[in-house]
């Protein structure tokens, strides 16, 4: 039986104690107007600062698709930027004995206490882009509501059924910016991954996890509790977790000691070789935006977010109001959470967009936020739970359901998986986004669906491949991949040589070229050369005999040649199969979702698919559809993560793809994507 304590209920509204810190950059020792207006008043002999350098990273070049090399980069180019142009700060603050400085290379500044004088020194250094008010942040309060039907939640956002597929969130880190935890909570206490590099307070009030508040116990119990109460109350029970106590005994949180948490983050041992920073960083907190977008917190998380780390944020509780989302959760990349209930009503406290920073949908979805059951602080009354409501309460769901499929999809950069959640969303209210749902309910089998299988788009243009990485179907400079690999002339292959994920390849004149190691390039000794066919072959590729390696095969004049065992050349246990005709264009696929790859032609603008896999013409039982115009390049992938491969085709660098898979051009359920591409291109797909 769980223990509750019960408590009654309080609306709280998320607010900021200094609205008008925060803004942008101000320009070289231009002094922000809360701090000159703090100075002119006098009524405080010191006061709390932040100090910006001028000079900017740039973390948006570091594209390394391995994201321990990628963090580290970020890391290094940070603080190299940081020691380099706050180096005449730092000599002048140590000729005035400031001694505690409080180094912020994370958003290349510096946070101190100074009083008027001082500050008007600074503002004359060249390095001094911007001084602001060190402004504080109070918690938010946590509202107590009525006990609900134990896991309502965790069934509503689908958590079990990826549960049974394996995916507990095992492996991955997760993480909270809070009050801090109660790391001795049965749900909780082995679930912590311990060390020094698992707990910061940059208060400095505590020295190991803790919790005087409750409010970053009960959004780490959503995240990856367990069930030792009697009731699973996390959606990724199998994770880790770390904390960042940014909120400090008296329920106050600092401006830099937000900025700290982040820099923790990114680098929670301090060297930037080990990749120890977590997976998702779940944010339960917001300051009121009544006079805008305030951008404070922007560069902290389009770094962590550079560096494949993901976040979730709550909305905030000032609805049904529009135009109430709190910052950070406002911002464009911010992935902000609304709160519903158990009928799917999104609450009356949860806010409503549009952003103010920028005025686009927000929140990004919805998640359950009402009569949430969690743990809470023991009060003497060991593993304690409460039942609770707010959009606090909301955003760790989504925080826990990235941890489902980070572990499924290690390989994902965080931007692929928030879009996975964005676009599979459960569609509720109006039809399409609106500022109430955002894109719509939380639905973690749809996301993992619509990544399990979902095949992305790329070209080859004279040697070089341009692959979609994040499956936008559109050329995003920043995410997706350019490179090099074969030569102009050649034919591109795509397959799972190893068995896990897609790698690339080309055949020229009979001789196979293959990526093994998937880096993009060349090299002797790892990726493998095979001689599988004639010069005047066209290459194919699939899962002949199902598995989870890719084979290679041939086409020839109506006739195919498949390597079935993988070796890479022709022998006895191999097949031959004699379907089409001379001038025929050859497709393959995975026609009804069996995980054997079967074959197909395209005959003018018809396509004829091999549906039961007997590599020969059954009327009656084959597939035959119209689709696409003669001179058609024809494309085949697995268009929405259902599982079968679906048919497409490219025209002049437009690309029409059925993603219904019923064989015909249905207008406005076919995709239609153009500027990916130009005339000439070789289409390439697969799961980049």
């Amino acid at each position: 039986m769980k223990r509750r304590i019960k408590r009654y209920p309080i609306f709280f509204p998320l607010v900021i104690l200094f609205c008008m810190a925060g803004v942008g950059p101000a320009g070289a020792g231009n002094l922000d107007p809360r701090v000159v207006e703090v100075m002119e008043t006098g009524s405080q002999h010191e006061f709390p600062i932040i100090v910006r350098a001028t000079g900017k990273a740039r973390v948006d070049s570091i594209r390394d698709r391995d994201k321990r090399t990628r963090r580290s980069k970020i890391i290094r180019a940070l603080r190299r930027v940081a020691d380099a142009s706050q180096r005449e700060i730092r000599n002048f603050l140590d000729k005035k004995k400031i001694r505690k400085v409080r180094p912020l290379w994370l958003v290349n500044g510096v946070a101190l206490t100074a009083n008027a004088q001082l500050i008007q020194e600074l503002a004359q250094l060249p390095q001094v882009e911007s001084i602001i008010l060190d402004a504080s942040i109070p918690m938010p309060k946590t509202v107590y509501s009525n006990p609900a039907s134990p896991e309502w939640n965790i069934a509503a956002v689908g958590a079990p059924e990826l549960w049974n597929l394996g995916y507990t969130g095992e492996g991955v880190v997760v993480a909270n910016m809070d009050s801090g935890v109660d790391a001795s909570h049965p749900d909780l206490r082995d679930r912590w991954r311990g060390g020094t590099n698992s707990w910061f307070d940059p208060n400095q009030e505590h020295d190991s996890p803790a919790d005087r508040d409750g409010h970053g116990t009960k959004t780490m119990g959503i995240m990856v509790g367990g069930d030792a109460g009697g009731s699973s109350i996390g959606v990724a029970p199998g994770a880790r977790w770390i904390a960042v106590k940014i909120f400090n005994d008296a329920g106050a949180a600092s401006y830099s000691s937000v900025h700290r948490g982040f820099q923790w983050l990114l680098d929670p041992d301090g060297n930037p070789d080990t990749d120890d920073a977590p997976d998702v960083v779940n944010n339960s907190w917001g300051i009121e935006n009544t006079y805008g977008c305030i951008t404070e917190f922007h560069p902290d998380i389009e770094i962590l977010k550079a560096a494949g780390i993901a976040m979730t944020f709550a909305a905030g509780n000032d609805g049904p109001f529009p135009s109430t989302i709190v910052s950070p959760a406002d911002y464009s990349s911010a992935f902000s959470v609304g709160a519903v209930d158990s009928t799917g009503t999104v609450a009356s406290f949860s806010s409503r967009g549009p952003s103010a920073c920028g005025g686009g949908i927000s929140p990004v979805v919805v998640a359950p936020g009402v009569d949430i059951l969690t743990t809470d602080l023991d009060f003497g009354i060991p593993g304690a739970y409460a039942t609770v409501s707010g959009t606090s309460f909301a955003a760790p769901h989504a925080a826990g359901a990235m941890a489902l499929l980070i572990q499924a999809f290690p390989d994902l950069d965080a931007s692929v998986i928030e879009a996975a959640f964005r676009d599979s969303a459960g569609d509720v209210g109006v039809f399409g986004p609106d500022n109430a749902y955002g894109y719509g309910s939380l639905n973690v089998p749809a996301a993992y669906n619509r990544l399990r299988a979902n095949d992305r788009i790329g070209v080859f243009r004279g040697g070089r491949w341009h692959l979609d990485l994040n499956g936008t179907r559109t050329w995003d400079a920043g995410a997706d991949s350019s490179f090099s690999f074969g030569n102009p002339g050649d034919i591109p292959v795509a397959g799972s040589w190893t068995g896990a994920g897609t790698q690339i390849g080309v055949f020229r004149s009979g001789a196979w070229y293959l990526d093994m190691n998937g880096n993009g390039a060349w090299e002797d000794g790892i990726d493998d050369a095979y001689s599988f066919g004639i010069p005047t072959d066209i290459p194919v590729t699939g899962k002949w005999n199902g598995g989870s390696a890719t084979k290679i095969g041939v086409f020839r004049n109506g006739a195919w040649y498949l390597d079935m065992n993988g070796n890479g050349t022709w022998d006895i246990q191999d097949a031959s199969r004699y379907f089409g005709i001379p001038g025929d264009k050859p497709v393959t696929g995975d026609w009804t979702g069996t995980g054997t790859t079967r074959i197909g032609v395209v005959r003018g603008n018809t396509w004829f698919l091999d549906m039961n896999g007997n590599g020969s013409w059954d009327d009656g039982i084959d597939a035959a559809y119209t689709f696409g115009n003669p001179d058609d390049v024809p494309v085949t992938g697995d268009w929405n993560g259902g599982g079968t491969t679906k048919i497409g085709v490219i025209r002049g660098g437009t690309w029409f793809l059925d993603m219904n898979g019923n064989g015909f051009w249905d207008e406005g359920a076919g995709a239609v994507v153009t500027g990916f591409g130009i005339h000439g291109d070789v289409p390439v797909t697969g799961a980049w």
